[in-house]
């Protein structure tokens, strides 16, 4: 997914969508247009489209929206972001992690970051 893409609905501009953070078989389905994103900032499903354009869904046909998962979430950041140190470090710190700020509620993010650091 291309970086600095606004939303369809809002208009916002999403400094990265993150679809990494989704599991497997979510983004295999995103991918063949079998399900969509959610816009961290408003919520409403987008689809992404191998030619890399972003959409809304045509009002007849509304694909199911596959939310993030804090704990790809975290893992992600101690690998590409490891100066956040954690998800929260991102979360609070990086400008695109401060789009996720509510995404997910605070003790799921904080329960990601603790079940990354356990060995």
């Amino acid at each position: 997914m291309p970086p600095n893409e606004p939303c369809p609905h809002c208009g916002q501009l999403v400094l990265d969508w993150h679809n990494e953070w989704y599991n497997g078989g979510e983004r295999a389905a995103i991918y063949k247009g079998q399900a969509a994103m959610d816009c961290p900032l408003c919520r409403q499903p987008v689809l992404w489209f191998e030619s890399r354009d972003i959409a809304a869904p045509l009002a007849n046909a509304q694909p199911s929206a596959c939310q993030r998962l804090a704990t790809l979430a975290a893992q992600w950041v101690t690998i590409r972001e490891p100066t956040c140190v954690n998800l929260a470090g991102y979360i609070a710190h990086h400008a695109a992690g401060r789009q996720y700020a509510g995404y997910w509620p605070a003790s799921e993010v904080q329960q990601a970051d603790q079940q990354v650091t356990q060995p």
